[in-house]
């Protein structure tokens, strides 16, 4: 008897651990930035920080980024780096970062298969992710319908996200405070940017433990820009500290929390935890109790 309550106690443990298990696959969009890579001789520091972290990535190109300045035979070359680098898994955010949201079917149609010509000749395949600008599907559940099946058709898989933390708006204050050489500043926007991620995991695991009643496999967004090239490595110290392992994203899609239905059909941009939820006002409740970061209102 005492044999079989050892066991039955060890298999509560083990299920307790695997509840417990926390695991996150890092996106990153609009790749590459040319004008941090111009500032560090051509060089992309959030790339170098990803090598020393071996850290899995997926990435999401903007293709038009390589032309936006006089150097685009060097910027070519770093995004080729990006695209051969064993950490990266590559994915297609559209050419220029349209919002589907505000242009026609035919013309995002374009701007996606515009969006993967030097990814193709590089990798040699098409990618197999997608991402759209902003998280826009369209304005209502026509153009969302209309555009998924595009993709679906080309062979594209629509990569969604749980966690975003605003990571583009603590850059543009971060840049500033850069510019003008204000590094206290920028030091106190770094640090807000990372104890405010750390909310909002922290509240996304209590959320969906709640609905699914145990961890889900995360996806974070977060953005290549000089905040992210500085304090990535900060943030994955911390969420390891808080138990994350991490993921590739084709590792966190087979989660069958990504298989649960999208019941929005708007034009904006938020968290999928947020879209499998079908009851409106539900949804609306739970992103009114979402953590807000004063300092960007």
């Amino acid at each position: 008897m005492n044999k079989l309550r050892a066991l039955i106690l060890l298999c509560f443990i083990a299920q307790a651990a695997i509840a417990q298990h926390k695991e996150v696959a890092i996106t990153i969009d609009d790749i590459p930035n040319v004008y941090v890579y111009k500032q560090h001789g051509f060089s992309s520091p959030l790339l170098n920080q990803i090598n020393e972290l071996k850290l899995p990535v997926a990435i999401f190109i903007n293709e038009s980024n390589v032309h936006l300045n006089e150097f685009e035979k060097e910027n070519r070359q770093g995004l080729v780096r990006w695209l051969t680098n064993k950490n990266i898994t590559p994915g297609n955010h559209s050419y220029s970062h349209m919002n589907y949201s505000d242009t026609s079917l035919a013309a995002f149609k374009e701007d996606v298969l515009k969006g993967s010509i030097i990814t193709r000749e590089t990798i040699k395949k098409n990618p197999l992710y997608f991402r759209f600008p902003y998280n826009s599907m369209g304005k209502d559940s026509v153009a969302h319908y209309q555009i998924k099946s595009f993709l679906k058709e080309i062979g594209y898989i629509n990569t969604p996200f749980t966690i975003e933390s605003e990571d583009w708006a603590f850059n543009s204050s971060y840049e500033v405070a850069l510019r003008n050489n204000d590094i206290e500043k920028a030091k106190q926007i770094g640090e807000s940017y990372l104890t405010f991620t750390l909310q909002l995991f922290a509240y996304f695991e209590k959320l969906c433990k709640e609905m699914y009643g145990r961890n889900i496999k995360h996806i974070y967004l977060c953005h290549d820009n000089p905040l992210n090239a500085d304090y990535l490595g900060e943030l994955i110290k911390r969420l390891k500290h808080d138990g994350y392992a991490f993921i590739t994203l084709d590792e966190a899609l087979k989660d069958k929390v990504y298989q649960s239905k999208d019941h929005y059909t708007g034009r904006f941009g938020f968290s999928w935890v947020y879209r499998w939820q079908a009851d409106e006002m539900k949804r609306k409740s739970l992103m009114k109790q979402e953590p807000v970061n004063k300092n960007l209102r």
